[in-house]
């Protein structure tokens, strides 16, 4: 089975790097990586991944921003990660619709790769 691809949007290059490293070592596959909102919005839709790991402050909070990635990628799982606590960042994204899922950054990442293959279930 093909591995599930996950595009990582984060403006933290040591996020980024620590991710993509995690992400590859427990199967999964790298549509790309992202820095900011004009990367994020072209590569989600050029690259067609399984998954959007999204900073939810990338590199400012912006609910029209976040459903711009989601349109540009419509069937991709779009998880929204922050270094905010997980109700915190439910609050902040209340009202936004096509956010699949909630993560911290502040839970190891064993964390989030268990998230994404319960809902990816081909990875690893």
């Amino acid at each position: 089975m093909e591995q599930p691809r996950v595009l990582i949007c984060d403006d933290a290059p040591g996020f980024r790097l620590l991710t993509q490293t995690v992400l590859e070592e427990a199967g999964f596959g790298i549509a790309g990586v992202a820095a900011d909102w004009d990367e994020a919005e072209q590569l989600a839709g050029a690259e067609s991944p399984d998954a959007i790991l999204l900073d939810l402050w990338l590199p400012t909070f912006d609910k029209e921003r976040i459903s711009r990635v989601r349109a540009a990628a419509p069937s991709a799982l779009l998880a929204v990660v922050s270094s905010l606590a997980i109700e915190e960042t439910r609050r902040s994204v209340d009202g936004i619709e096509g956010i699949d899922l909630i993560l911290s950054k502040r839970d190891p990442p064993s964390e989030l790769v268990a998230a994404l293959r319960e809902r990816l279930p081909t990875a690893g």
